[in-house]
């Protein structure tokens, strides 16, 4: 109890008088955190846009005049049970002519579709895939006997390449995501070692005479543990005030610029996982940072 009271006490102690380097530490924590903050964000937003894109695209499948309603159903019906297919989607002819006035009831299609006084629209079923990359596997189905010779159109306009694309763009976004995540949380940890280091060096008599009267390094060690400890909460409470009052400033427009999410709804729904991952951040790095600084130390 003593030893733990000894500890606590010259962490507090170095901590509230080395002014300077305790501010430095913390802001280089607090950096740390924020972009370890903001990287969360981007991996978060980056799916949500992802299914989004997914979500608008699709294929439209037409099929012939004399085709009966019930053959299509038929064919939804198949379709329904493919693993590649989230949804299918049937259109009849009146639907579609109802959609494609309110699309251009403004400008001259519209008008030239009253002028004719039919409906021109087949029927067709709109089709979204689960996984953007099985688009061939489903354009086979069509491409079977019985059911080849009942579709009218296949309606991909090189949306097999525009999934393809899709796809690719994902995965490089994924890539780059995590060499940034990398990249970012060794620069922190080496600029919150350095900083660390700083302050151990500037209590080595402190720790030389503590060294001379057999003090082991565990009681050593200790202070600059705890010191890490506050250090790294500090810097998480204020980053995550930070992303709270910013993203609350912000929350009329953000949704203008990421894909229509509301970025402060995004950190509310988030808030706890969000609060763990600076709490881990702040914490695990000042605390690990200070253990390998101190132990380097102890071993010159």
């Amino acid at each position: 109890m003593k030893s733990f009271k000894f500890v606590f006490k010259s962490a507090i102690n170095a901590f509230t008088r080395q002014g300077t380097l305790t501010v430095a530490t913390c802001f280089a924590l607090f950096l740390a955190v924020v972009l370890a903050t903001s990287l969360y964000f981007f991996q978060g937003i980056n799916s949500i846009a992802q299914e989004m894109l997914k979500e608008k695209v699709d294929m439209s499948i037409t099929f012939k005049e004399d085709v009966q309603k019930n053959d299509i159903l038929k064919i939804q019906d198949e379709l329904s049970q493919m693993k590649e297919v989230k949804k299918v989607e049937y259109i009849s002819p009146q639907q579609a002519y109802e959609e494609f006035t309110q699309l251009h009831q403004n400008d001259d299609f519209f008008k030239a579709l009253q002028a004719i006084e039919i409906n021109p629209f087949l029927a067709s079923l709109k089709i979204q895939l689960s996984d953007t990359r099985q688009f061939q596997t489903v354009l086979d189905f069509f491409k079977k006997d019985e059911v080849k010779d009942l579709v009218y159109k296949v309606d991909d306009y090189k949306r097999s390449e525009v999934m393809q694309k899709l796809s690719s763009i994902t995965s490089k976004m994924n890539t780059i995501g995590i060499a940034i995540t990398i990249f970012l949380g060794l620069m922190a940890a080496l600029i919150t070692f350095n900083t660390i280091r700083l302050s151990i060096i500037s209590q080595k008599d402190e720790i030389e005479i503590m060294k001379l009267v057999g003090a082991k390094d565990n009681l050593i060690m200790g202070p600059f543990l705890i010191q890490g400890f506050l250090t790294g909460l500090i810097a998480s409470i204020l980053a995550f005030a930070l992303f709270y009052l910013a993203l609350f400033g912000i929350q009329g427009t953000s949704s203008n610029f990421f894909f229509g999410v509301n970025l402060f709804q995004y950190f509310l729904a988030n808030m706890g996982m969000i609060f763990l991952v600076q709490f881990l951040v702040g914490i695990g790095l000042s605390m690990i940072s200070s253990y390998i600084a101190v132990k380097k130390f102890l071993k010159v």
